[in-house]
């Protein structure tokens, strides 16, 4: 049987993340996302700024959620660039993928499903994840 080990949520204002965009850049990017997830961006980016922008924040708001439901300890194993957010091809549904050390550390905590929601309304992103066994 499965259990609970941990829930997050976060929200975010989508313009406080375009202007740390705008100020700090690909420094900003290579800070808090994962390769994939930056090459995502730019190619949003490309077709829609808004639309880029609104996936950088979302992917934020669901990385403090994880960082969250994992009781906000062991930072060093939780850093954001090792929490890829992607989405499935035919669903479009969110989906995490643990990068090392944070996939080794999820593993001793027994994790072994992450459920995530990503959404986004005017100026606001939210994401909730619940973390289980």
């Amino acid at each position: 049987m499965s259990k609970i080990i941990g829930i997050g949520n976060d929200i975010i204002k989508i313009s406080r993340i375009k202007s740390s965009f705008e100020k700090g850049g690909d420094r900003f990017l290579k800070r808090a996302f994962h390769d994939e997830e930056i090459n995502n961006f730019k190619e949003l980016f490309l077709i829609n700024n808004e639309k880029g922008i609104e996936y950088l924040a979302g992917r934020w708001a669901a990385k403090e959620s994880i960082y969250k439901a994992f009781g906000g300890q062991e930072r060093s194993k939780l850093g954001f660039p090792n929490i890829k957010i992607l989405n499935e091809q035919i669903t479009g549904k969110p989906i995490v993928n643990l990068q090392p050390p944070t996939f080794e550390y999820a593993k001793e905590l027994g994790v072994k499903n992450i459920h995530i929601a990503i959404s986004h309304d005017s100026d606001f992103a939210i994401a909730n994840v619940i973390l289980e066994s």
